[in-house]
C-alpha cells in the first residue's frame, strides 16, 4: 500500500486548482458572528495598552463568500479571548501560488462575548518554513483604528501564534514621545 504525505503547499495548490477549475466548495459553517459597526466597546482595550493574544486555528476550506480565500477557524486566548476566523488570499497571479513564499491579504474576525473586532492584515506566508508575518489595522468594532501584528506558524495546514493589538491611544503616545527630546 502506498502512503502519500500532504504538505501545506500541496494542499494550498490543490485548493487553488479547485478554484481555477471553477468548482465550488460546499457550504461551510464559520464560527464568527457578524460584527456591529460603530465604536469600540468601553472595556475592549484599556487606554495606552498593548494586548498580546495567543491563537490556534484549523484549516476549514475555501471561503463560501468569495471562493478565492482559504479559511481557518479557531480560538484566541488572552485579555480578549474568543472565536477567531482568518481568511487568507494570495496577492498575485495564480502562477505565484507555486512559489514557497506568498504575499497575502488576510481578514481576521475575533468575536468575544458582546465585543468583536475585524482586522485587515497584509504580509507574507512562507509555506516552506511555515512562518507567517502580517501587520495591519482594526477596521471594525472593538479597538477600532488599532495597529495589529501577527507572528504565526503553520504546521500541516493548522496555525498558531501571537496576535498583538496596539491601541490607537498607545500609538498617539508613541508619536508624541518620538518628537520629545
Amino acid at each position: 500500500m502506498t502512503r502519500y504525505s500532504l504538505t501545506p503547499r500541496s494542499v494550498a495548490l490543490a485548493g487553488l486548482a479547485t478554484l481555477l477549475a471553477g468548482a465550488s466548495a460546499g457550504p461551510q459553517q464559520l464560527i464568527a458572528r457578524p460584527v456591529k459597526g460603530g465604536t469600540a466597546a468601553p472595556a475592549c482595550v484599556a487606554p495606552a495598552s498593548t494586548l498580546a493574544l495567543t491563537f490556534a486555528y484549523e484549516f476549514a476550506g475555501v471561503s463560501p463568500a468569495d471562493h478565492e480565500s482559504d479559511v481557518w477557524t479557531g480560538r484566541a486566548n488572552g485579555a480578549l479571548a474568543g472565536d477567531l476566523v482568518m481568511a487568507l488570499q494570495l496577492l498575485g497571479s495564480p502562477v505565484e501560488a507555486a512559489k514557497p513564499v506568498w504575499r497575502a491579504r488576510t481578514h481576521w474576525t475575533l468575536t468575544s462575548g458582546d465585543s468583536a473586532l475585524v482586522a485587515e492584515l497584509y504580509g507574507t506566508v512562507n509555506w516552506k518554513t511555515g512562518i507567517m508575518r502580517l501587520s495591519g489595522v482594526v477596521t471594525q468594532g472593538c479597538a477600532l483604528g488599532s495597529e495589529v501584528h501577527v507572528d504565526g506558524r503553520f504546521v500541516d495546514m493548522n496555525g498558531s501564534g501571537i496576535l498583538r493589538i496596539l491601541s490607537s491611544a498607545a500609538l498617539s503616545q508613541a508619536d508624541v514621545s518620538v518628537g520629545s527630546p
